[in-house]
């Protein structure tokens, strides 16, 4: 094991370095880091790990005063690592403490790997298969009975009512009612009649007509959408969803309204939006950043200012975590890789950070692990906190 240790930390950690930072490596430069990874699952894990932040390189030019590499400055570091990067490119500029800091990160993290497998002798996850992510996939239904399996092809439905799969027709000219529907392990992103985006996460379904008549847009929601709706004054956009009415004319916002889970939620991104209790008709006006609540234990919405990034993180497929409860997290995995979880052994603890939704199930569950230092446990595909 120390051989093992002073290999990692005098060669390894400095290719990886350089790697990360986008230097160019030699051929057997890179075939020792391809070496590194394959000798175990707990170096591909960490591998992984790192690749997973790409956001790495891109918050470490906040660091470009640092004097040290102290540890301090470790934890802050991961701290940012934690929180999700926007949908535009930075450029990375690196500095000389920059890349130090880079390099003791690095070492640190496979410092306490193999300090902690000292210790326990145990791996983070034990399983006996990995469970790969969710993908593009959904069924479309027609009130004439039709229905299509979409596998990833881009669905759009034009002002005329014809829907059309991957640029070729698939229904005819004609206003009828049509629901979108995601399983486990599937996402969708397609454009209504009115030019309307939508993104549906796992399980999740959007019931809406293939021609908006009258002076209303109408659909139905249930599970988790994202909306950008096309503007338009004089026919408002209505989404229901679970005994919640959303009025918007033009905005982008995100629903949550999975039939098991506590309330609904509503982000606001841009825009404002009016959400009315179906059940009293209590209405209540959002602000962008703010966030609408609806319990059944209460007839009104209650409002907070929150991080729209952490509720809609899922559109650009990564899970974002900001104090979120652990039992919460599982149940995204849950939908994410159609798996099931022992909620019996789950402590009352909280995470954060940012974790792609590309990958694994075994890479999630490691870096869980790591933010929580907890180990879990895998067996076919059910989940529990593994307290041996």
């Amino acid at each position: 094991m120390e051989d093992q240790r002073i290999f990692d930390q005098q060669v390894i950690v400095p290719l990886l370095t350089r790697y990360i930072r986008g230097e160019e490596l030699t051929t057997l430069e890179l075939k020792t880091i391809e070496i590194w990874v394959d000798r175990s699952e707990a170096n591909r894990a960490v591998y992984l790990e790192l690749c997973d932040n790409e956001r790495l390189a891109k918050n470490l030019v906040d660091f470009d005063t640092a004097q040290s590499a102290t540890e301090d400055s470790l934890i802050k570091l991961h701290g940012l690592l934690k929180k999700r990067q926007s949908h535009y490119k930075r450029v990375v500029i690196w500095t000389g403490a920059a890349a130090v800091l880079l390099f003791f990160s690095l070492t640190l993290l496979l410092y306490r790997y193999y300090q902690s497998r000292n210790a326990t002798n145990e791996p983070v996850m034990v399983a006996t298969a990995d469970i790969d992510p969710g993908k593009d996939q959904a069924t479309l239904s027609f009130a004439d009975g039709k229905t299509l399996a979409l596998d990833g092809k881009d669905l759009k439905t034009d002002k005329q009512g014809t829907s059309y799969l991957g640029g070729q027709a698939i229904s005819e000219n004609a206003n009828q009612m049509a629901t979108l529907s995601t399983p486990r392990k599937g996402q969708y992103k397609t454009t209504l009649p009115d030019g309307t985006q939508v993104w549906l996460n796992a399980e999740s379904s959007l019931k809406f007509p293939t021609q908006f008549t009258g002076n209303e847009r109408l659909v139905e929601l249930e599970g988790e959408g994202y909306f950008e709706v096309s503007h338009n004054a004089s026919k408002p956009f209505i989404v229901f969803s679970r005994g919640q009415r959303v009025k918007v004319l033009g905005t982008k916002f995100n629903i949550s309204s999975y039939k098991n889970e506590a309330a609904i939620l509503t982000t606001l991104v841009s825009g404002s939006v009016e959400l009315t209790n179906s059940q009293n008709n209590t209405s209540v006006l959002l602000k962008p950043g703010q966030q609408g609540k609806l319990t059944s234990l209460s007839s009104n919405f209650l409002i907070d200012n929150v991080d729209t990034d952490v509720f809609t993180a899922w559109t650009s497929n990564d899970f974002h975590f900001d104090g979120t409860p652990l039992k919460e997290v599982f149940k995204q995995l849950e939908r994410w890789y159609d798996i099931d979880v022992n909620y019996e052994k789950v402590p009352n603890v909280k995470v954060h950070g940012t974790i792609s939704r590309e990958k694994k199930l075994s890479t999630v569950l490691y870096t869980l692990g790591q933010i929580t230092d907890l180990q879990f446990k895998l067996t076919g595909r059910r989940i529990e906190v593994d307290n041996n």
